[in-house]
């Protein structure tokens, strides 16, 4: 008899926290607001409610790494942080990831506001991620660059079927156990929802003949070959024959990375190759892989792995 799966989330030790939390206006002076929190561990739900006499801007730090499936169920609200906006609206979902996040919650007076939120921890995230994904392919390479926070934009409605989730997560009569096992599952199936819905939006966006598949195909092999050479956009819509929209747009969606991102990305996997297995100095790396000035291939090597290139050789 073939075993079943085991889901990510048992691999940490989870004990069920359940708090709720009422502020009126007198006692916070600002809005109402009622939270309740449920942890499992490392992962966290929160389903907030507010209603506010005025425009309030809360602060906020976030210093945890964390991804984040946020549902604005009902009036809006919005985050500020350095130069980014972003204001949700009623029946919006969205998935992002934070760290070491500075700036501030915007409440918005009017009908009460709500929205539900599902952390979970990084690790737990990684395990998640699918190959055949679209989506998730081009997320997790985002988390791949050393930012301290990410938020890609996507926002898509809030489906039927995600609400009757949400609902079923609020409303279970499960306890102990049982509640843990239930809530871990609709975790995973309210994400799978997400996802798809992120896959099926991105496929959408770009629609690709044959002729132009095979294009796309051929200019990631071009890349592959002749990455310290000219991969200008415009020269490899020549190489190919396809047209430079076409080819940014059709490159992201089907391999998940800009054109830039991919030069960069075969240029830094062949230096890692030639620092590790052979004898070369650090500037001759650079300039067999297309940098003119050892500064700036130090400055990218940095940016992709965390580390500096003469560190990796030692």
């Amino acid at each position: 008899m073939q075993s079943l799966p085991s889901l990510p989330f048992p691999e940490f030790t989870y004990q069920l926290e359940e708090v709720t939390r009422i502020f009126s206006r007198e006692e916070t002076s600002g809005p109402e607001i009622r939270y309740d929190e449920l942890k499992i561990g490392h992962a966290r739900m929160l389903w907030y409610k507010y209603t506010a006499d005025r425009e309030y801007h809360i602060p906020m730090r976030l210093g945890q790494e964390r991804v984040e499936m946020h549902f604005k169920l009902q009036g809006r609200s919005g985050v500020s942080y350095e130069d980014q906006h972003l204001i949700m609206t009623a029946n919006q979902q969205s998935i992002f990831y934070q760290r070491e996040l500075e700036g501030e919650y915007i409440l918005f007076p009017g009908e009460e506001s709500a929205f539900f939120e599902i952390e979970i921890p990084r690790p737990v995230f990684d395990s998640l991620i699918m190959e055949d994904s679209l989506f998730l392919r081009d997320f997790s390479r985002q988390l791949q660059t050393p930012r301290h926070h990410l938020w890609p934009g996507y926002s898509m409605h809030i489906t039927p079927q995600m609400h009757f989730i949400i609902a079923q997560m609020r409303d279970t009569t499960y306890t102990g156990q049982m509640k843990k096992l239930f809530l871990e599952a609709k975790m995973i199936e309210l994400f799978l929802l997400q996802v798809n819905g992120y896959d099926q939006e991105l496929q959408h966006k770009v629609s690709l003949r044959k002729q132009e598949t095979d294009a796309l195909y051929a200019a990631k092999a071009y890349i592959e070959q002749h990455f310290a050479e000219d991969c200008s956009i415009l020269f490899l819509a020549m190489q190919v024959g396809i047209n430079q929209k076409k080819l940014k747009e059709g490159f992201r969606v089907l391999f998940g990375h800009t054109i830039f991102g991919y030069v960069s990305h075969v240029r830094m996997e062949k230096a890692k190759q030639l620092l590790l297995d052979e004898h070369k100095t650090v500037g001759e790396v650079a300039d067999i892989v297309g940098y003119r000035h050892q500064q700036h291939f130090t400055t990218a090597f940095r940016k992709k792995y965390g580390i500096l290139p003469r560190t990796l050789k030692q």
